[in-house]
């Protein structure tokens, strides 16, 4: 595991870091964890996550003889920044994460693992992986997305001035350096987390919460901002294509919890009943089922664990 950073509690190492990149060049920071052979879940991070991250469901996973495969995307972690301005969520295009996940499963260490291959997908990494699922560039055996991103939540405002300010910034030819909009009370170059624990919407488990804010002051390099508009639009366009399409071709499960309010819960009923998703609601659950304060994380991994035996996996 990197020097430097510590693990949540709770959270277990990984076994190699892996030096990927690529194929249009760009560096990306990996991680494997070695299971007990019984497959392989390919866990896919949210905007703005980095592995230390990881660690916790990784340690559910492990704990259940799988090993686990993740990624720094491409712009956040300590994989490469995209543009001279680091801290701002950037990308070209959103299926040039698609490249990430390739580069991933292509890895050495990685494909040699025992099959079954499984997704597991949090938020952008839901749709991340789903879209690949749907586009014949991955092809596991089960996918579980926990609070995909099949909506962003705004206000009818927001989402209104969203759309006037990538028109107006697409026109201008200035998507990669725009950033529409920063949270109250925060600087556009901090991470939203630092608002307190009391206005987080991700988890009700203040000791998760209290780490992850103590190793982005600790780590600045492992801070992501606002997204710039092309990442904005780049995401639209996606959530827009994903909407239109149907089941994955296997099995999968969806999470979200009760009290969601990054992804827009009526968006995730939506596709999940289109894509033929088993939908697992976690009563009191924030944005981050899968680390949530007890008893909502039991819950979480409980709906994963029937929903794995239902499949014979």
């Amino acid at each position: 595991m990197d020097e430097g950073l510590d693990l949540p509690a709770g959270g277990r190492a990984w076994d190699r870091t892996l030096a990927l990149r690529a194929a249009d060049g760009v560096r990306l920071r990996g991680a494997l964890w070695e299971g007990g052979g019984r497959g392989l879940v390919l866990l896919l991070q949210g905007r703005t996550e980095f592995l230390e991250r990881c660690a916790l469901p990784a340690a559910e996973l492990v704990e259940r003889g799988f090993s686990v495969a993740s990624v720094d995307w491409r712009g956040q972690g300590l994989s490469d920044r995209l543009i001279d301005e680091p801290l701002k969520g950037h990308v070209a295009r959103f299926t040039d994460y698609h490249l990430d996940l390739a580069a991933l499963v292509a890895h050495p260490a990685v494909a040699d693992q025992p099959e079954p291959v499984l997704m597991l997908g949090h938020s952008m990494g839901g749709a991340i992986g789903l879209g690949a699922v749907l586009r014949g560039r991955l092809a596991p055996r089960a996918a579980i997305v926990s609070a995909p991103m099949f909506g962003i939540k705004l206000s009818r405002g927001m989402r209104l001035a969203s759309r006037v300010t990538l028109g107006a910034a697409r026109l201008a030819r200035r998507l990669e350096r725009w950033q529409p909009f920063a949270p109250a009370n925060q600087p556009v170059d901090k991470p939203y987390v630092f608002n307190g624990f009391a206005d987080n919407l991700l988890t009700g488990d203040r000791a998760v919460f209290d780490w992850n804010a103590a190793a982005l002051r600790r780590q600045p390099a492992y801070q992501v901002a606002m997204p710039t508009l092309s990442w904005l639009h780049q995401a639209f366009a996606e959530i827009a294509w994903l909407g239109r399409q149907g089941p994955p071709g296997c099995p999968g499960l969806c999470l979200f919890g009760s009290q969601e309010a990054v992804i827009d819960p009526a968006a995730v009923r939506v596709g999940a009943a289109r894509m033929g998703l088993e939908l697992a609601e976690i009563e009191g659950g924030r944005h981050e089922v899968l680390i949530e304060a007890e008893p909502m994380r039991a819950r979480a991994w409980a709906a994963v664990d029937g929903f794995l035996a239902g499949q014979g996996l």
